[in-house]
């Protein structure tokens, strides 16, 4: 496996798991807080502790994810959907995953942009790291 880190590129992720798609929730999931609001954008907090996940959720909007303090994620998609992204600044480090997932060391003060198809699209995210990490995400109206 490339543990090369990725930085100003962009990358697809396809499905890796099987989700029923009546767990889904719309985002924002339980747990994450909202910041912000104005005309353009909404912003987000939300914490990933170590060895907890998500519950299934769908993004309906592009948006940017920036990751202060740095740490892990691994992120499941939902069968049959893709996502985009691209490293703003920062770096992420593909990991090998215990859970079969797209597993990724982020540098402190990454930041990644998500193209969202049309329809949405849904995953679960999952912290593997042992510290938490933290996450504010802006979304584009």
């Amino acid at each position: 496996m490339d543990r090369t880190p990725q930085r100003g590129i962009g990358f697809r992720m396809g499905a890796n798991s099987m989700i029923d798609n009546g767990a889904i929730v719309e985002f924002p999931n339980p747990g994450v807080r909202l910041i912000d609001e104005a005309e353009g954008f909404v912003a987000w907090e939300g914490t990933f502790e170590p060895g907890t996940a998500t519950c299934p959720h769908r993004h309906l909007r592009d948006y940017i994810a920036f990751f202060p303090e740095g740490g892990e994620l691994t992120l499941h998609h939902v069968a049959g959907e893709v996502e985009e992204y691209a490293v703003l600044s920062g770096g992420m480090t593909p990991l090998p995953s215990a859970t079969g997932g797209a597993r990724f060391a982020i540098a402190p003060g990454t930041a990644i942009r998500s193209r969202v198809p049309q329809d949405g699209t849904a995953h679960v995210a999952l912290n593997e790291g042992a510290k938490p990490l933290q996450m504010v995400l802006v979304e584009f109206k």
